[in-house]
C-alpha cells in the first residue's frame, strides 16, 4: 500500500533533469539484439502483439509489466517481470530493491517505455536503466527519451505508435561516415 507518491515524483523529476547527461547511442533495428519493453497490464493485449513482432525479427525481448492488483495480471503469458503496485512497492511508491536490481541487470540495446503514467514505479526504473538507447511516448515537454513518439490524437493508439517506431528504426542508418 502506497501512502504517498510525493517522493517518487520528486525523484523522477531529478532523473528527468539528469537524462541529458546519460550516455546515448542511437541504433538501427539491425544493430539491436536485446530489447526491454515496459508497459501497463491494461495494455497487455496490444503489447503482446508488439512483442511477438519483435521476436519474429529475431530480437530478444524482456518485458516488465505494471499491474495494479492480481486481477490485472496477464495469465496467458509467463515470460515477463511483474511489478504489482499493490504489493511490490514500498510506502513511498518505490519498487522493491530486489525487483529493481533484476530489472537493471536486463541487457538492453533499446528500452521501449509504453507505460501510461509518468509517476509510476516502472517509469522511475526506466529512467534509471543503463540502456543507452531509450524510446517512449512523449506526454509532456520534458524530453527523457532518445526517440520520443508523439501521439497525434487524444486517444493513444499503441499499436500504431509501435509500428511507427519499428518503421523509423528500420529506415535509420546510425553508422555515419563508414
Amino acid at each position: 500500500m502506497v501512502l504517498t507518491n510525493y517522493f517518487l515524483k520528486k525523484e523522477i523529476q531529478k532523473l528527468i533533469r539528469k537524462a541529458s547527461e546519460r550516455p546515448h547511442q542511437f541504433r538501427s533495428l539491425n544493430e539491436i539484439k536485446h530489447i526491454v519493453f515496459i508497459c501497463d497490464s491494461k495494455d497487455w493485449t496490444i503489447i503482446r502483439g508488439c512483442i511477438e513482432k519483435l521476436k519474429s525479427l529475431n530480437k530478444i525481448v524482456h518485458t516488465a509489466i505494471l499491474a495494479t492488483s492480481s486481477k490485472d495480471v496477464p495469465t496467458w503469458y509467463s515470460n515477463y517481470m511483474l511489478l504489482r503496485s499493490d504489493r511490490d512497492v514500498d510506502l513511498l511508491g518505490f519498487p522493491e530493491s530486489a525487483f529493481q536490481k533484476q530489472f537493471y541487470n536486463l541487457p538492453a540495446d533499446l528500452l521501449i517505455d509504453f507505460t501510461s503514467s509518468q509517476s509510476s514505479p516502472l517509469y522511475y526504473m526506466s529512467l534509471k536503466h543503463p540502456s543507452t538507447f531509450k524510446a517512449g511516448i512523449k506526454y509532456s515537454e520534458e524530453s527523457v527519451y532518445d526517440f520520443s513518439i508523439i501521439p497525434t490524437e487524444d486517444r493513444i493508439n499503441l499499436r500504431f505508435l509501435f509500428d511507427e517506431l519499428i518503421n523509423y528504426l528500420t529506415t535509420i542508418n546510425s553508422k555515419t561516415g563508414d
